[in-house]
């Protein structure tokens, strides 16, 4: 099938789902969120995700003054999945929901947006960190005047940051550009990867596949090309072509070694994610041989990464014996790196441990991570109430 077909098949449920709301609100229940727990991982997960997502895009693509009212109602619910299921990060559902509310310019919705872009970090930095541009596109005027008469408990911090030198009417204007180039009305405005990207938060697997591969195609096989397609294609489970994608990666000429030995480390990690110890014990080898010798340096990260996935890699041994000599390399390994609480390494050791059995092995890294806990706690604690400054001296 080709990209046009496979673009107006995709497109066809989400307005149908538009319509259907447009036309009875009483459907909207099925736009809201709905948490649960995730056996398997212990996250939350949001049932209407997918759906309220197919509502917003579809939105985007047919957009009438009478949808105000819906579109609130899909932001309050995108902020509500992000506060109660989303630990940190943000997609662009949130962002294409406050543009399309910001779009109306009504100045009581920037109670929505503050909300939204007060859930995180990840979605302050998201809405803009240091602008209030969605809080704003009623007029800088009438948005001062509307939060100065409020008793929002937030009133003199909204205010505090409407200021001249950062906020003007044809700023605003300027981001609004921004944005409707950003989230296009028309879908022949959107690349392919956009497509596979929208593809994979419907839960179309498939169609995500074959819009980023066809993306790829017409791209330069550059690092930038395949660490996007092989991370996108591992994120849908097609491990087996995110570990051809990555091998090419590795093949590529780079001026620094470290930039190879990353690139061994994910494929090390896609191998043993298709149960290939031989290949990611093979590939894990290579890239220690280009590790910093100094495990203190500024690349220590990666030899946390790296024993990280020894020790992972130890469930998938062949035999008892290989599991046992791989896990006693490992903890060979482990010795002299520093803040062993950062990248999950000591959570991966525990983990080897209890597979094999080894109840002594298991004592001694649980006592590590107590020890790393509290390490990083005085880490932090230093971080947050640094020393004061003594009296100068002479």
């Amino acid at each position: 099938m080709s990209t046009a077909d496979e673009q107006d098949r995709l497109l066809r449920g989400p307005r149908i789902t538009l319509e259907r709301a447009r036309q009875d609100q009483a459907t909207w229940v099925d736009l809201a969120y709905y948490g649960a727990q995730d056996t398997d991982e212990g996250a939350v997960t949001d049932r209407n995700r997918a759906a309220r997502f197919a509502v917003l895009w579809a939105l985007q693509y047919d957009r009438r003054p009478q949808d105000l009212p819906l579109l609130r109602f899909l932001l309050q619910q995108q902020t509500t999945y992000y506060r109660e299921a989303v630990p940190w990060g943000m997609a662009p559902d949130l962002t294409l929901a406050g543009f399309l509310v910001a779009e109306h310019r009504q100045v009581e919705d920037l109670w929505l947006h503050w909300d939204a872009k007060n859930i995180s970090f990840d979605t302050a930095l998201g809405y803009h960190l240091y602008h209030l541009y969605h809080l704003l596109t009623a007029g800088i005027a009438a948005s001062a005047e509307a939060v100065q008469a409020s008793s929002h408990p937030d009133r003199d911090r909204i205010l505090g940051g409407i200021t001249s030198a950062r906020h003007t009417d044809a700023a605003v204007e300027e981001w609004l550009d921004r944005q409707r180039t950003r989230f296009p009305a028309e879908p022949a405005d959107e690349g392919l990867k956009e497509w596979a990207y929208h593809a994979a938060r419907l839960g179309e697997r498939e169609a995500s596949r074959l819009f980023m591969t066809e993306w790829a195609a017409g791209e330069p096989r550059s690092d930038i090309t395949l660490n996007t397609l092989q991370f996108h294609l591992a994120h849908l489970g097609y491990l087996a072509e995110a570990v051809h994608v990555q091998k090419e990666a590795v093949a590529l000429n780079d001026s620094w070694s470290g930039a190879k030995g990353s690139k061994l480390l994910t494929l090390a990690r896609l191998q043993r994610r298709t149960d290939d110890f031989a290949g990611a014990w093979q590939t894990l080898q290579e890239a220690q041989r280009l590790l910093p010798p100094d495990k203190h340096g500024f690349e220590q990260g990666k030899w946390r990464h790296f024993v990280k996935e020894c020790f992972l890699l130890v469930s998938i041994a062949p035999d008892p014996s290989t599991a046992r000599l791989l896990l006693a390399a490992s903890e060979q390994d482990l010795q002299g790196i520093p803040r062993l609480w950062m990248d999950g390494v000591l959570d991966a050791a525990i983990a080897a441990a209890e597979h094999i059995g080894d109840p002594q092995a298991l004592h001694r890294y649980s006592e590590l991570r107590q020890v790393a806990a509290g390490e990083r706690a005085q880490e932090v604690d230093r971080a947050t109430h640094p020393p004061a400054s003594g009296p100068a001296t002479s």
